[in-house]
């Protein structure tokens, strides 16, 4: 039997077991008046989305999704003046964004062989999305030098990365597209990426570890033919999600209304599983 999330519930949740430590890890505290938050709220058994709203510290913004009983809880940028319901974020300076991450399994589905569904997680199914995570992560540090990466699991088929170095929140659109890009190529761009791409592609995705001696000559076609069937397992991020300055993105340790899952810190991408993430009803035991 479907378990349905009730008001009630979510209430309980935010005002005894939800914490914003997750998120001020992230985000830190320096101006957090001015950070723009989403939610989906349970009005008379109907949901509305609101948006555009900020909170002077945290314990407001906890007693507002406590008192309220949020279904979805959502962070954005920062801006200046903070947020506020009667004006859109448009019309307001912004003024920082950490750089995000969305991996999805229903990007996958074209080649996923479980045959169950779109909606369907499996163990079969689960390491392109965790092969994927661990790639981003590792060029994320390797090829440009980031080092406050912070993984969550999405609360449903995916995970969130969390770029949170300084330097990620001035980043324009054309900043992030382009290492989005590098990262999650087109399909005309995969027989031309370089040489240490594929290294680590090969090592993360076959356990393989390209040698000076496999590409000499003789190894080249076995490569090659490796390669060809690992291409349309690259990472495939919502790149509108990381060049979206003004996207939301769940706030950790709240939870997904689809599921009741609790969007959760992920140490070990490789060993991570959904079944590991708790939901909201075995917390409120």
């Amino acid at each position: 039997m479907k378990r349905i999330l009730t008001k009630e519930i979510l209430q309980k949740y935010y005002s005894s077991y939800f914490s914003l430590e997750p998120l001020i890890k992230v985000i830190g505290i320096s101006k957090f008046q001015n950070r723009e938050f989403g939610f989906l709220l349970i009005d008379n058994g109907n949901e509305r989305f609101i948006r555009n709203m900020s909170f002077k510290t945290p314990s407001e913004l906890v007693k507002f999704m406590a008192l309220t009983g949020v279904k979805g809880a959502y962070v954005g940028a920062m801006y200046d003046p903070p947020p506020r319901p009667s004006l859109s974020v448009t019309k307001l300076k912004w003024i920082g964004r950490e750089l995000i991450f969305d991996l999805d399994l229903t990007d996958y589905d074209d080649i996923r062989t479980c045959g169950k569904g779109k909606d369907h997680v499996c163990p079969k199914c689960w390491p392109l999305v965790a092969n994927a995570a661990m790639f981003l992560d590792e060029t994320l540090k390797d090829d440009f030098g980031f080092k406050k990466i912070y993984w969550f699991f999405s609360g449903r088929r995916g995970f969130h990365a969390w770029v949170a170095d300084d330097i990620t929140r001035t980043f324009d659109e054309e900043v992030r597209e382009a290492i989005v890009s590098y990262i999650s190529p087109e399909e005309h761009e995969k027989n031309v990426l370089p040489l240490a791409y594929q290294k680590r592609a090969l090592k993360i995705y076959t356990k393989t570890k390209l040698t000076d001696t496999m590409l000499r000559k003789q190894f080249k076609s076995e490569i090659e033919k490796i390669w060809s069937e690992l291409m349309n397992k690259l990472p495939r991020i919502d790149k509108k999600v990381t060049i979206d300055r003004v996207r939301l993105l769940r706030i950790p340790g709240s939870v997904h209304n689809a599921t009741g899952k609790i969007v959760t810190e992920v140490k070990d991408l490789e060993s991570f599983y959904p079944d590991d993430a708790p939901d909201i009803w075995s917390i409120m035991v």
